[in-house]
């Protein structure tokens, strides 16, 4: 009997604790995704501009990957709002489009439509065979500037095929930003766009690279 009792003294905590452990994971495993609330917001622009077929979860991923959906942050380099738009392309934006309203990046509503229409016309200025290769170019462009883009698809014997070819073409950036801004395109297309299939059409993932 004794020994019973302390066997139940040394393993019921135990079991607690890990009873404890399985419902915190269970919890964190179930959290809500800060992207989540602007999905109707999301979904709405995105179709407005490319209809129906809407890369909706890749325009997810890139709110991720720019602010992890904190509407409120500002980067070191003065990125601001979920969308990290720098004030000299807001304003370039909102000239371009000026029925999105002045440059307000820190409205979430602002930074989505802004979002979605920037990458429309950086998408308009680049090449790529395929849909899935132009759109790297594209954000690539959004990240490290659509100059570099263009001069790396000029001095690229294969300009249309961008991952594995014209991504590692340097066209005058810094080390240290030409591979943050060739592995941007990625992390958004291989990587954080799987958490958002759900959401609609998606772009590139009929194959990982």
């Amino acid at each position: 009997m004794r020994a019973a009792l302390i066997w139940l003294a040394v393993k019921v905590p135990v079991l607690l604790c890990a009873l404890a452990i399985m419902v915190v994971a269970g919890k964190l495993a179930h959290a809500t995704d800060a992207c989540d609330q602007y999905r109707p917001t999301l979904v709405r622009e995105a179709q407005a501009v490319y209809g129906l077929a809407a890369p909706v979860p890749m325009f997810a991923a890139q709110l991720r990957q720019e602010s992890s959906c904190r509407a409120s942050i500002t980067a070191w380099d003065n990125g601001r709002g979920l969308a990290q738009f720098m004030d000299d392309t807001s304003k370039q934006v909102a000239h371009m489009y000026p029925e999105i309203g002045a440059p307000d990046p820190y409205s979430p509503k602002w930074a989505i439509r802004a979002l979605v229409r920037y990458d429309g016309w950086l998408h308009k200025r680049v090449q790529g065979d395929t849909e899935c290769e132009r759109w790297g170019a594209a954000l690539k462009s959004y990240n490290g500037g659509l100059g570099y883009v263009l001069k790396a698809q000029r001095l690229s014997t294969t300009s249309g095929a961008w991952f594995g070819a014209t991504e590692d073409i340097n066209a005058g950036q810094s080390a240290q930003n030409f591979d943050y801004s060739r592995r941007y395109p990625r992390l958004i297309l291989f990587q954080h766009q799987r958490l958002y299939t759900a959401w609609g059409a998606t772009v590139c993932l009929e194959g990982q690279r």
